[in-house]
């Protein structure tokens, strides 16, 4: 009876001995799918992000279908790979992919005795042979189908790799949950450091992530993490790794971490979707080598930036600070704006033009229904400041945002046309509409428009222009008035610009004309049709915020316009330069005349030392030369600061969604709104030493003939005979500039080009 059973026993090994290598055959030649060959495996090529950086090489973005950036062998530290093995691999160095005594424990226990769970076997090999080609579903031969060809696909790898090519591959594919693969991209989400830079802790965490990337992640699960970063510092303990010491030290230490997720909650959203599709336009005509086309989101690409971080960092902060203030003045405005029947009208509207709405109203749901639905209260994800859940029906989310005051910024140098500071909007995520390349009425920073025209027909700084109130009967009676409604006297070009007063420039239109005043916003790059009517002259007209700081480009240059560009270099994942920015060396005419310019540049200055944007030095006390100007539109619904010195052009807007919703008037001012914020940037202390001289430029040396033209008092009072003479010309439709008692006696000749 022992006999028969021993030699059934026999029979049986031999039979499963049998079908075992049956199986593995089976595997092996492609019965259960094709397994890659040794050519397949020389050619890996795995999709990797592309990284963007700063001008000053800091990681701002990425773009990606996989999140992935490869590193090399020489960038991983000692103590990483160290970890990886203790934990991971212990005998690495001894095998060629396959760890018999492993492999043993699981043919037992997981293919025969079919314990699932008992895991455990896989070498770093095989592991990366499971990430890079997956495990596919074979019913209930799944786990020895797919440990088999894991085993077969690790010893193809470790004949054609060496070991540290096995661990740089595997450090490079390996998912660390959040949709992050590879080590350098893990380092950079969890710990904000690039892979070399790596602590002995945090590559204990990284590690033993490895396990249960979800579980054992440090940002959501600390104390799972710090109890498993202490297996894998023990496990290097054992292995002779680490010291003792080093162990008690080390194992000590709580979980740090300095998580970063510029994937999910990138603040310069704005900039790189602008990025990206400009990276693709320049290699639209570049081929790789193999002559396929370049991919942004696989091919791993390099793309350098004109953004600065720091300024850009700023930025975001001044704008947050500032807008948060205005905010809260502005809720307590929208509860008096919000009865307003044509605000009413507003949120319906909005309601109505919402997928929920539209869905349901092609359901053939009732008005009466979906007037109730859109005041259901439940929890709603908008963008605020707090970042705190809200418990909003329909009108409310709508509401919230009609009311939301926004802001964009952008600063760009003057000399080459670099973009380094980049803010569309309050938050890419939930509002994405670009504020920077959208259109809002001008304001007042178009005036400067209107004084260059001036000047480049010949009027002098010092001219005087009448300021007494007056209806122009040919364009609807219309009365333009002064934002403080003061009237009478006269004001040179000088205190026109320097207080912004409308009377004045509406006259100084007339003077100079229509097709004069398009030509010169034409030169300043302001090509579209200006409306003609002399509102025109007070900004009614709609322009972008990038339009307009590049108009004042030529203000701050004294010379010509430059073209903006975002891009500096593109490089392929091993730093050859696919595609590199030329700056335009060629000398180029000024856009307008040079006295033009530089008196513009005075007069700008002006505005800042003692004019309407006097708290650039006051409140914030910039450094260096500052000219700018400040922009109000009507009923305070688009505020505006454009400011500048020779090194760069820095604009803001503020205002809300439509111009219908205004800000309250004692915010609403480009001086209150907007100006702050540009001032919170330009008096900063920056860490980079370049950036402080850069917002502490000054002006090259004023021209003494200009200086002595622009020496003259913003205001003075009319005398009685003077106004005697105004009221004998009333009727004249255009006057030139008014000049003194003796010229206005005798006449000047009639501009014939005052009428338009």
């Amino acid at each position: 009876m022992i006999r028969w059973l021993f030699r059934f026993l026999f029979k049986l090994g031999i039979l499963g001995v049998v079908l075992l290598g049956l199986f593995i055959g089976l595997v092996y030649i492609g019965g259960f799918g094709p397994i890659a060959n040794k050519k397949e495996l020389t050619e890996i090529k795995q999709a990797q992000a592309s990284v963007v950086y700063s001008s000053d090489a800091k990681i701002i973005g990425k773009f990606f279908l996989t999140n992935r950036t490869n590193v090399t062998y020489n960038q991983l530290p000692k103590h990483l790979i160290n970890a990886l093995i203790a934990t991971e691999d212990s005998r690495f160095y001894q095998h060629k992919g396959i760890d018999k005594t492993a492999l043993l424990r699981v043919i037992v226990k997981t293919i025969i005795l079919g314990n699932q769970s008992a895991g455990g076997g896989s070498t770093i090999s095989q592991q990366l042979a499971k990430n890079i080609f997956k495990r596919k579903d074979f019913s209930v031969l799944s786990m020895p189908v797919n440990k088999t060809k894991e085993a077969i696909l690790a010893n193809r790898l470790e004949n054609i790799y060496s070991k540290s090519e096995i661990l740089t591959l595997y450090f490079n594919t390996v998912p660390f949950g959040e949709n992050v693969y590879g080590i350098e991209s893990a380092a950079q989400r969890y710990f904000s450091v690039s892979t070399d830079k790596l602590s002995l802790e945090q590559s204990a965490i990284l590690v033993g992530m490895l396990k249960a990337n979800s579980y054992y992640n440090p940002n959501k699960h600390p104390e799972n993490a710090l109890r498993r970063r202490n297996v894998v510092l023990h496990q290097m303990l054992k292995a002779d790794f680490i010291s003792e010491e080093e162990y008690d030290t080390s194992s000590r230490k709580d979980i740090s971490t300095a998580y970063t997720n510029i994937i999910n909650h990138n603040p310069n959203g704005y900039f790189l979707y602008h990025v990206k599709n400009k990276a693709t336009e320049l290699l639209n005509n570049t081929l790789k080598e193999d002559g396929t086309a370049w991919n942004v989101e696989k091919d791993g690409l390099i793309i350098e930036t004109t953004l600065h971080a720091e300024l850009q960092t700023q930025a975001l902060k001044a704008r947050e600070e500032h807008l948060k203030k205005l905010q809260k003045s502005m809720d307590s405005y929208w509860n008096i704006l919000k009865h307003k029947k044509e605000i009413q009208q507003l949120i319906q509207s909005e309601w109505h033009q919402t997928k929920e709405y539209k869905t349901l109203k092609n359901k053939g749901i009732s008005e009466n229904d979906l007037k109730l639905r859109s005041k259901e209260k439940r929890l709603t994800a908008v963008f605020d400041w707090e970042e705190k859940e809200h418990k909003y029906s329909a009108l409310d989310s709508i509401s919230h945002y009609l009311k939301m005051i926004n802001a964009a910024i952008y600063g760009v140098s003057p000399k080459t046309g670099a973009i380094q500071i980049y803010v569309g909007g309050n938050n890419f995520e939930y509002l994405p509409y670009n504020l920077i390349t959208s259109e809002h009425q001008s304001a007042s920073t178009f005036k400067p428009i209107v004084y260059a025209a001036a000047l480049e027909k010949g009027n002098k700084p010092c001219d005087w222009i009448n300021n007494e109130e007056k209806t122009y009967t040919d364009y609807d009676n219309w009365k333009p008035q002064n934002y403080d409604h003061t009237n009478g006297g006269y004001y040179s070009m000088v205190g026109a610009l320097a207080k912004s007063v409308n009377i004045p420039t509406v006259a100084t239109y007339f003077d100079v004309g229509h097709s004069k005043l398009q030509e010169t916003a034409n030169a300043l790059g302001l090509d579209k049709e200006l409306n003609p009517n002399p509102s025109t002259a007070l900004g009614t007209n709609s322009f972008s915020l990038q339009k307009m700081v590049h108009a004042y480009v030529p203000f701050a240059t004294r010379s010509n316009n430059v073209e903006p560009y975002y891009i500096s270099t593109i490089k392929d994942h091993q730093g050859n330069i696919i595609y590199q920015h030329k700056a335009t060396n060629k000398k180029q005419e000024p856009v307008l005349s040079h006295k033009t310019l530089e008196t513009m540049q005075y007069l700008l200055k002006g505005v800042v030392d003692n004019g309407t944007a006097i708290r650039l030095k006051t409140s914030y006390t910039t450094h260096g030369d500052w000219a700018g100007k400040t922009g109000t539109s009507q009923d305070y619904s688009d505020s505006w600061f454009i400011g500048f010195n020779a090194d760069i052009v820095i604009g803001a807007w503020v205002g809300c969604k439509y111009p219908s919703i205004h800000l309250p008037s004692r915010i609403g001012g480009g001086s209150v709104a907007a100006l702050p914020i540009v001032g919170k940037i330009a008096s900063h202390k920056y860490i980079d030493k370049k950036v402080n001289r850069t917002l502490a430029a000054k002006f090259p040396k004023f021209d003494d003939d200009i200086i002595k033209d622009c020496d003259c008092e913003f205001y003075r009072e009319e005398n009685t005979i003077e106004k005697f003479f105004d009221i004998f010309d009333k009727n004249e439709k255009t006057k030139k500039k008014k000049g003194n008692f003796f010229t206005r006696l005798f006449g000047r000749k009639k501009d014939k080009d005052s009428i338009e």
